[in-house]
């Protein structure tokens, strides 16, 4: 099965074959997991988040109408869940966190004036709007273009540009102010 597209899979699936099904789990379980992490910051929260997400996507799956791709639809469906999460757990804090981690996984030697850096830009990201920081989570730490973020956020594209643009203006004058 591996050899079937997510669209195809998808058919399959909602036609009854568990084994379609098993296949998109298999396939985009890391990529749900790791957009769940960032944004709630823990390992735990990012399974239950994860899980979550599943079971929506067994329930929703029919309604799943490929105007986009389904990775993009599967995003909106983590966005969403993870946003729910989000608000239960009142963690607006823990997304600076998640991001933080994961740009010191990049810098695994650990340059001190990097780390800094980091520290600096993960502070500055505090200050910033969740909609700004949903923005440039998944355009920056999840490389996805400002159509499909925009896709995954329910919103323009020209919003999803707009936010990341107000983002880094704040950013830099932010930064500019601690030195």
């Amino acid at each position: 099965m591996d050899e079937y597209s997510d669209i195809e899979l998808v058919s399959q699936a909602d036609g009854g074959d568990a084994r379609a099904l098993q296949q998109l789990f298999e396939r985009h379980y890391l990529t749900v997991y790791r957009l769940a992490y960032k944004w709630c910051g823990g390992k735990e929260d990012a399974e239950d988040i994860a899980q979550e997400v599943f079971v929506k996507l067994v329930r929703k799956l029919h309604t799943f109408r490929r105007k986009s791709s389904f990775r993009t639809w599967l995003y909106r469906i983590v966005v969403n869940t993870s946003r729910d999460f989000g608000r239960k757990r009142a963690a607006d804090k823990s997304l600076t966190a998640a991001f933080a981690g994961e740009q010191c996984r990049h810098n695994p030697v650990g340059n001190p004036g990097e780390t800094l850096a980091v520290s600096r830009l993960c502070a500055a990201m505090e200050k910033l709007p969740r909609a700004q920081k949903e923005a440039v989570v998944l355009v920056t730490g999840e490389g996805l273009s400002h159509r499909d973020a925009a896709r995954a956020l329910g919103c323009m594209e020209t919003t999803v540009s707009w936010r990341i643009f107000q983002a880094r203006k704040k950013l830099k004058k932010s930064l500019e102010q601690e030195t």
